[in-house]
């Protein structure tokens, strides 16, 4: 058999390989599609795995191919979402007008995830996954990097003999603006964008010790 006739022959069998995996990431899709617009009709608590397979297409069997259980399915969907608040807050700030470029970021992040984030409320209330798991998926790496931001400007501006704990104001600081983000975007309260990270920059600010 000549070289060239030998690699036609051979050519198939990589393409013939890839396409069980990309079959299998079209499903995985389609079941996180349809759990996601399914917690958007029906809430958190009340979808089970039955809806979300029913509505994807797929078996039971299937489902449990790719998905430990709902929650796991949550986790997926939040995944994009935590990237990018996690590379927000991971950029140190030593100036009040950098905070307010995170801050108005930050605001504008949470409204494009809004019913995601919705979904983490819920399960946090609903679910003894996220219940416990809460701080460890969400809150817990943006304190960990707010943290090192105040730690470096408290050293840059010589406040080290500040009574302000770097750990307890990236805390406060963290549950600030993501309580005020739900209210904001989820539960109606009326601000405008401006005002929200004037105010919310301004109360950040004198939490780290940062004058403005």
């Amino acid at each position: 058999m000549s070289e060239a006739l030998r690699l036609e022959v051979a050519a198939p069998g990589p393409r013939r390989a890839r396409r069980p995996q990309r079959k299998s990431e079209r499903t995985r899709r389609r079941i996180l599609t349809a759990a996601k617009a399914l917690f958007d009709r029906r809430g958190y608590r009340d979808t089970t795995i039955d809806h979300i397979t029913k509505r994807a297409g797929v078996a039971h069997g299937t489902f449990y191919l790719y998905f430990a259980d709902k929650s796991e399915v949550l986790q997926q969907l939040m995944a994009q979402a935590f990237a990018e608040f996690d590379q927000i807050a991971s950029r140190e700030v030593t100036r009040a007008e950098e905070i307010a470029a995170l801050v108005r970021e930050s605001l504008e992040t949470y409204q494009r995830n809004q019913l995601l984030m919705r979904l983490l409320r819920e399960a946090s209330a609903t679910d003894a996954y996220f219940r416990h798991h809460y701080d460890e998926h969400f809150l817990g790496a943006l304190v960990e990097h707010v943290q090192r931001s105040i730690t470096h400007i408290h050293e840059q501006f010589g406040i080290d003999g500040s009574p302000i704990d770097a750990r307890t104001a990236a805390r406060a600081v963290v549950g600030m603006v993501e309580s005020f983000a739900y209210g904001m975007f989820i539960g109606g309260e009326a601000y405008s964008i401006d005002t929200a990270v004037e105010t919310l920059t301004r109360i950040c600010a004198g939490a780290i010790g940062l004058s403005i």
